[in-house]
């Protein structure tokens, strides 16, 4: 194992690190904490009610004070219309084509940004280095057992630093996969976020939820989804849709007014 991970086992071990608290997760609810109420912004939680002949299952709001305390939201429901909100964002394959020089001049852009910081990292290491060589001639001047002490200990921490500097330039400027293959499994992703959610496993579907959304979703009882915040990717082919067709968003005009 790496030096670094050797110093994060070592935290937990002496109880430096503590793990969070897991949530209460629930394959039958998949929704459940992401998405939030709209009346209160509170995040909607969810229980299977029973029936006459059978259980239903229900999200809802229970935040004491909310006008939608109480009231539940059948699970087809809410989580049907998220999977046409999921349909909605999927972009046309047309605009692959358009976004792959944008994404490979972000990938350039990031490459040349850790290469810039392996250079700063080397810098690092060249003033750890002078700091050592200094700390060797003060243990030579001095005779006091504990000042000697305080000076090794101080050494063996900068070596321990010079080598988790050492491992982060090692992966500086160096991704784990080319860009084609790393464009081929995020676009797969984007371009059909829905075979990912209709796995049908809760991990695939949290990943999916962390993915495509830069924050949770609100949803009104009786209006269904608000606006959402979609994630960087979606982002950046929403704008290449609005660019495609000639279209100017509000934002940013004054005074605020309808696309032109």
């Amino acid at each position: 194992i790496s030096f670094e991970t050797y110093q994060r086992i070592q935290a937990r071990l002496h109880g430096t690190v503590r793990t969070p608290k897991r949530r209460n997760l629930n394959a039958d609810f998949p929704l459940r904490g992401f998405v939030v109420c709209d009346d209160c912004g509170s995040p909607l939680t969810a229980c299977w009610s029973s029936g006459r002949d059978k259980r239903h299952p229900y999200y809802l709001c229970q935040k004491v004070g909310c006008c939608s305390y109480g009231k539940s939201i059948r699970r087809d429901k809410i989580e049907g219309e998220f999977e046409e909100l999921l349909h909605a964002i999927r972009p046309t394959e047309a605009l692959f084509s358009v976004a792959r020089p944008m994404f490979e001049d972000i990938w350039n852009r990031r490459s040349a940004i850790s290469k810039e910081q392996a250079k700063h990292l080397s810098v690092q290491l060249a003033a750890i280095d002078k700091n050592v060589a200094l700390l060797h001639e003060r243990i030579l001047d001095v005779s006091v057992p504990s000042v000697i002490t305080a000076f090794e200990v101080r050494v063996r921490e900068l070596e321990e630093e010079k080598l988790l500097i050492k491992e982060r330039m090692q992966n500086a400027g160096r991704p784990r996969n080319t860009f084609d293959d790393t464009l081929r499994t995020a676009l797969e992703f984007v371009g059909n976020p829905c075979k990912l959610w209709n796995s049908g496993s809760l991990e695939a579907r949290r990943t999916v939820l962390k993915l495509a959304f830069a924050d949770r979703l609100r949803y009104a009882r009786l209006g269904g989804y608000r606006t959402t915040t979609l994630s960087l990717p979606f982002n950046i082919l929403s704008d290449l849709f609005s660019q495609k067709d000639g279209m100017v968003g509000a934002v940013g005009l004054e005074p605020t007014t309808r696309p032109l």
